[in-house]
């Protein structure tokens, strides 16, 4: 099968050039967008068509899209693999081009332009997915161009200081580096899940010398997909966030930019569960709404003595607040601190210890 898309005519090159416009050239016309735009989105639709014909849900997608990296070994897996990213691409693009559209469904150029540094990275991160699909078609070329995924330690040491000093910025520029300013959203959308997870529950320990246990990292998400029956959600599923949060910490630790689509998607997952719903008035409303706890002390207690049996040594005392959630039944005198240190229920041994501390560095000596 042979391709018709001579390298002059590509749809994502014209695309870009009216948003980066070659030097000496005539400013492009909004006319000329809306056509660019056009094209663009008929050419994936078209590409979709031929590759994606089985409909697939959220669920199934967000496992394919949010996966720490691996190596893809056969063609069914990097098939596999491409059509979810497709799919989840053309969505989200799509998505974010209506939103800039006029009241008469027209894109203007200057609204383009602020956006130029996202949408660019539409282009050049479908360029690694689109390519492999087409791998079968004589000449196909996507975009003849690509970029760096990478990043240095040293932009995030400069993005680390501008984010520190960032008040003081009075500039109409962008301020922050558009890669770097993307993995520090994901480093904090990371931060906010645990905090929501860990304040969803609203339940304190402490020793005897007034320090917290060294909790796993989604020690409290755990506790809360094991017990769902306290945690009512409308629409979505607090567990399936969990490949989010992982993909989350995989970018935290590897510092690579992803595809700009999986950002997006994962704050559109996210804003279900951190996000503020609106309801009807005179009901009920809290500012972190998107759960609401069903029974606190029912719900507390259970955590208590998930913490007592999963957690190996120490005596502690609870400290019960307000969760960060909508509560209908919650009284000041339900905020409350344990007179006395509760033993945990099951001691780990010192051989125990170490082997899950191994296992958990990935050692394979035991």
């Amino acid at each position: 099968m042979a391709s018709d898309n001579s390298t002059s005519s590509l749809p994502a090159q014209a695309f870009l050039k009216v948003i980066f416009p070659s030097e000496g050239c005539p400013s492009p016309t909004d006319a000329a967008a809306d056509k660019a735009i056009d094209d663009l989105l008929a050419h994936l639709d078209d590409i979709q068509s031929q590759h994606c014909k089985k409909a697939y849900s959220d669920e199934h997608l967000m496992k394919g899209i949010f996966v720490r990296s691996q190596h893809l070994k056969a063609d069914p897996e990097r098939t596999a693999y491409c059509r979810y990213h497709l799919i989840i691409a053309i969505r989200r693009l799509k998505a974010l081009l209506d939103t800039l559209r006029t009241p008469s469904n027209n894109i203007t150029v200057a609204v383009m332009e602020k956006w130029k540094e996202v949408l660019r990275d539409y282009i050049f991160d479908l360029n690694e997915i689109i390519p492999y699909l087409q791998r079968n078609v004589a000449g196909y070329v996507f975009y003849p161009g690509g970029k760096n995924s990478n990043v240095h330690s040293w932009e995030i040491y400069i993005f680390s200081r501008s984010l520190a000093y960032q008040s003081t910025f009075r500039g109409t520029p962008p301020q922050f580096n558009h890669k770097t300013s993307q993995i520090g959203s994901i480093l904090i959308l990371r931060q906010a899940l645990e905090i929501r997870f860990e304040r969803l529950v609203g339940v304190y320990l402490y020793n005897a010398k007034g320090k917290g246990p060294r909790l796993r990292h989604g020690f409290h998400q755990e506790f809360i997909n094991s017990y769902p029956q306290f945690f009512h959600t409308d629409g979505f599923c607090i567990s399936d966030l969990q490949t989010v949060y992982d993909w989350c910490s995989e970018i935290v630790h590897q510092a690579y930019q992803p595809y700009t689509w999986q950002i997006d998607w994962a704050l559109e997952l996210c804003d279900q569960l951190l996000g503020a719903k609106s309801v009807p008035p005179g009901s009920d409303w809290s500012i972190a709404n998107g759960v609401e706890i069903i029974d606190v002390t029912k719900m507390q207690a259970a955590f208590e003595t998930y913490f007592l049996t999963q957690y190996g040594h120490g005596s502690w005392r609870m400290t019960r607040t307000r969760p960060e959630a909508l509560v209908r039944d919650w009284m000041p005198d339900m905020a409350t601190i344990s007179t006395k240190f509760r033993p945990v229920l099951q001691r780990r041994s010192a051989l125990n210890w170490t082997r899950s501390v191994l296992l958990r560095l990935g050692r394979k000596s035991w």
